[in-house]
């Protein structure tokens, strides 16, 4: 079987027979001349990928998915399948292998370039004309279809057409500040798994967080679905070894920054040329599969105050507009930044590091290979949901969950007040809609461009700062835990092995930095209150109280002493200031958010506290007893409480079990 160099490699059909499973049933031109209904061996769950697991509750879905190539062993096939179920009623030429009630089949197209949305379109009309006809035997549209698929996409600009369907503004609106907590996580590099049912929004939530990443989409997956694995008989193609896509990364001769000719802002904030030799000189070997990412080499230090600022932090401006005005003047400066000269797209999905928009229950196994180092991955089976051992971060999209099991990882994910302050700036740019501000190369305020411009200057600075010496203060408005995590990463040591001295016209810091005000204090109470167990809870003892006044007097002074309680729980820790050496033991809940605001907080003296029944929605496992909550490092104190005799609780409760499941 050869591919061509057309856009459009196959157009295939694919069903659901009743004995046999999903399997293709017919295929313009052939995948394996004489077989129509067989797979080439590095293909071989393809049906299973153009046929989702639970599309049978759907009457129509899409799915967009990758292949590694059958004969590059460094390129992607990106797939995109339109699925339909329709009563047999409908059928006009019914055929022996029709048993059931419905019909369920997809209409898929396997491409060369990544044109998720545009082809999706297309193939949408295309399906909903192959299944009006009501015989399945006249495949001539399905030919004429690959026909003009490569006739225009061929002829035309398909720069233009990468982000169709990819909505970065549905992204910011659904997951809010978290949308920069998943941004980061990427970076990473560790296992995560998407979950949702149906599948189309599944996939689309995966790619436009990849396409937030410049040059990811039109460049950055070629070797997204590309492995060699260690089993022999594995599902994916085989390649000699010189060609395997996970050898060792080779380092990049002649790779250095040249400082000297490009001008930097301001002299004392240029890296010297001994500290970039010095990252230039990182070792390139692959990560072991299963490593885990050191910590901060300075995890004593301890937050100043509640925001996670330090007493030494940088000269900062007046106001967080301020703050808003400053970043908005320099976007369109570095939006005209050439991409290719500050090293993107970043070589995450590479070197046995997968982005794989959907993946079906045969290629469970997949995930385990040793060769395997991340990925991220989209699933709508349970399986993959229950099988903790398989990821390090579980994305629930219905939920807007984020688990993680991984407390040290929990620590690189924390967003500073910085990074707060970024994703609220977003946020409210994009509830606004200002449709009548227009900025040169980057479109309307809160649209789509926009939004990816923002997230382009964002990481622009991140880089920046990363080549700074280490302990520097601007580190820290990034989570200097996460840049230590980074620079251990494949990604970031093949970015500082070659040659992008492009990144040197980037001024370093964060584009939000700015002085502590009472905006940020609003930022992080709000923060608070939508993402933690206790700011939920107290919401929640709220509403129930609203309900016990309006049902009878006598449930009002139970019901507002629940609140009362709940409030002045949740506002002690707060406010409370860390104790120095609680900082290794910890029962944090919650990505991104302080550790102060995830656990239930009274006065010391339990005499002083009146017996108040617990509300519903609050266990006795919520309060600890007689001992004191202990936090991680640069994080406020958790004080302990008694309430008196009714609350008998272990110590231990209150603390991370092994095992135990976090989540936002």
């Amino acid at each position: 079987m050869d591919e061509s160099e057309t856009p459009i490699l196959y157009v295939l059909v694919v069903g659901f027979h009743h004995k046999k499973g999903c399997q293709v049933e017919y295929s313009f031109p052939p995948l394996v001349p004489g077989a129509p209904n067989e797979c080439p061996a590095g293909w071989k769950y393809l049906p299973t990928l153009a046929l989702p697991d639970g599309s049978h509750n759907y009457e129509q879905d899409t799915v967009f998915f990758h292949l590694p190539s059958l004969t590059n062993p460094k390129q992607t096939v990106f797939g995109i399948s339109c699925f339909r179920q329709i009563p047999v009623a409908k059928i006009k030429n019914l055929t022996s292998d029709i048993t059931r009630t419905t019909v369920q089949k997809s209409v898929c197209v396997l491409s060369r370039i990544p044109l998720y949305g545009q082809i999706q379109v297309k193939m949408a009309l295309i399906t909903h004309a192959y299944f009006d006809e009501g015989d399945f035997s006249k495949v001539s549209i399905l030919q004429d279809t690959y026909h003009h698929l490569n006739a225009v996409l061929s002829q035309s600009d398909t720069r233009q057409q990468t982000f169709v369907g990819l909505s970065t503004r549905d992204l910011v609106l659904q997951w809010k500040h978290k949308a920069v907590l998943l941004f980061k996580l990427l970076l990473l590099e560790k296992r995560v798994i998407f979950y949702k049912s149906p599948v189309l929004p599944l996939c689309s939530t995966i790619l436009t967080f990849v396409s937030l990443f410049p040059e990811m989409i039109e460049k950055g997956l070629s070797q997204a679905a590309c492995i060699r694995l260690s089993r022999p008989m594995s599902p994916m193609p085989q390649f000699p070894d010189e060609d395997s896509p996970t050898n060792s990364p080779k380092k990049v001769q002649n790779g250095e920054m040249n400082c000297a000719e490009h001008h930097v802002i301001k002299s004392d904030e240029t890296p010297s040329n001994h500290i970039l030799e010095n990252h230039q000189n990182l070792p390139l070997e692959s990560v072991e599969n299963g490593l885990e990412v050191t910590e901060s080499p300075n995890p004593g230090k301890e937050d100043q105050n509640g925001l996670g600022e330090k007493s030494n932090s940088l000269r900062r401006d007046v106001s967080l507009d301020t703050i808003s005005d400053s970043a908005q003047t320099n976007i369109n400066y570095l939006t005209q930044i050439a991409t290719e000269t500050c090293g993107f797209p970043l070589p995450i999905f590479t070197k046995g590091s997968l982005c794989l928009p959907y993946l079906s229950l045969p290629y469970l196994d997949l995930l385990t290979d040793v060769n395997v180092r991340s990925y991220v991955v989209g699933a709508t089976n349970v399986l993959f949901k229950q099988k903790r051992q398989l990821y390090d971060i579980l994305v629930d999209i219905d939920t807007g969950r984020i688990e993680c099991q991984d407390l040290t990882l929990r620590k690189y994910l924390h967003l500073t007040t910085e990074d707060l302050r970024f994703a609220d700036y977003i946020v409210k740019h994009v509830s606004e809609e200002r449709h009548d501000v227009f900025l040169d190369g980057v479109g309307y305020e809160g649209g789509d461009e926009w939004i990816r411009a923002q997230f382009r200057v964002y990481l622009l600075c991140l880089m920046r700062t990363s080549i700074l010496p280490d302990g520097g203060r601007e580190a820290d408005h990034f989570n200097a835990n996460f840049l230590s995590a980074w620079k251990e990463t494949h990604n970031y040591k093949m970015w500082m092995s070659g040659n992008h001295a492009g990144i040197l016209d980037v001024h370093p810091g964060h584009p939000f930095a700015g002085q502590l005000s009472v905006a940020d204090m609003k930022l992080r109470f709000a923060h608070t209150m939508q993402t933690t167990e206790g700011g939920r809870k107290l919401g929640q003892a709220m509403t129930s109280t609203g309900r016990a006044v309006a049902t009878t007097s006598k449930a009002v002074g139970g019901a507002l002493s629940q609140a009362k309680g709940a409030f002045s729980s949740w506002w002690s820790n707060l406010i409370v200031s860390p104790e120095p050496g609680l900082a290794k033991e910890t029962g944090v809940e919650e990505i991104a958010a302080e550790p102060e605001e995830q656990s239930i907080a009274a006065c010391e003296n339990a005499t002083a506290i009146p017996s108040v029944p617990l509300p519903n929605n609050i266990s006795k496992a919520d309060v600890p007893s007689n001992t004191s909550e202990l936090v991680e490092p640069h994080e406020p104190q958790i004080s302990s409480i008694k309430v008196g005799s009714l609350i008998d609780v272990q110590s231990q409760t209150s603390r991370h079990q092994p095992g135990e499941i976090h989540t936002v």
